[in-house]
């Protein structure tokens, strides 16, 4: 009852912010946008999307400056973020502090552009302790176009005016002339885009493999974490002894890390390290190790998850739950090494 009743005041409010010229909807690289100009306040709705990355922000806006051309504002930004890009997965948020002006370029058209420090954090689906967060300097540039009549302008009347009032309104539509054709070019305004993670290039995939295993030995923890979740991603053979060596490492959060990327790799040398990893003194750890098991898909595994599925942890039991499902799932294999 209350969502068609917020319909029906939607649909009647509607037409009247049209003909007021309240309402704008724009267009930025590469944003769409539905904005509400309330006078000193102003409400905007943006979604971005590109490169595998969404993000659905809201805005808005307070109106300091007002003069017959330009427009003066500064505001707040929050949004949600989604992304699936370079073989990762994920969702964050963003945050943000703008300054900026809109300017009329056409009756009805104007240009809007801002500068925003923006904070972004993003955090990856599967290893999700892993979380990256930093301030990017973005400038967002839109072409706008404002519904019903343009504020702060009356219809014309030109019958009822003689050829001495025309004139010099024939005069200064000429010199408006020049103003119609601007074009807003989508090549200069990357900054609506959130930022997309860059990789440095190697000079061979077996090159990068031995460079992340020699980080591995690294006396910093988080380097040792960020190697064993790149050795994950890269599922490459020559990573399980490495990684199930860290599985004693003194950080928690490195040792169910390289649990979750030995679960990645799907190597059957792994199956007995984590199974006694399932001792681990960590939830954490645990957690990690049991996720991993119901990625080998191995029944030798089954009883070691049964007695996870009652681990104090919840965290722990929701992960041996999920393994033993699939591991019971999985198809058995055959003597002859193959699977029904």
């Amino acid at each position: 009852m209350k969502r068609t009743a917020y319909l029906i005041l939607a649909l009647l409010t509607l037409p009247a912010a049209l003909t007021a010229g309240n309402l704008s909807v724009g267009l930025g690289y590469p944003y769409v946008s539905a904005k509400y100009d309330g006078g000193k306040l102003s409400a905007e709705a943006r979604m971005v999307t590109g490169g595998g990355v969404q993000v659905y922000a809201g805005r808005g806006y307070w109106n300091f400056h007002r003069s017959s051309k330009l427009k003066g504002f500064t505001g707040l930004e929050a949004g949600y973020i989604r992304f699936d890009t370079l073989s990762m997965k994920g969702t964050g948020y963003e945050a943000s502090l703008f300054i900026g002006g809109e300017y009329p370029v056409a009756d009805n058209f104007y240009v809007l552009m801002d500068f925003a420090p923006t904070l972004i954090v993003l955090r990856h689906d599967l290893y999700t302790d892993v979380r990256v967060g930093g301030m990017e300097y973005v400038v967002n540039l839109g072409f706008y176009y404002r519904f019903g009549k343009v504020q702060g302008k009356a219809a014309p009347e030109p019958d009822k005016k003689t050829p001495e009032q025309q004139a010099p309104e024939s005069k200064a539509a000429a010199e408006a002339l020049p103003a119609a054709p601007v074009e807003v070019s989508t090549a200069a305004a990357p900054a609506a885009a959130p930022p997309q993670v860059s990789t440095a290039a190697a000079p061979s995939p077996e090159a990068v493999i031995d460079e992340l295993i020699k980080q591995l030995d690294s006396k910093n923890w988080k380097e040792r974490r960020k190697a064993a979740f790149e050795l994950g991603k890269l599922k490459s053979p020559r990573a399980a002894e490495p990684l199930i060596g860290l599985l004693d490492d003194k950080n928690e959060r490195v040792r169910g890390v390289a649990a979750l990327a030995l679960g990645r790799l799907d190597d059957p040398r792994a199956l007995l390290p984590l199974m006694l990893t399932l001792a681990d003194p960590s939830s954490y750890v645990r957690a990690s190790v049991a996720k991993s098991l119901g990625q080998l898909k191995d029944k030798r595994a089954l009883m070691d998850l049964e007695d996870a599925a009652k681990d104090p942890s919840e965290e722990v039991r929701k992960a041996a739950e999920e393994a033993i499902k699939k591991v019971k799932a999985a198809p058995q294999a055959k003597p002859g090494g193959k699977k029904n």
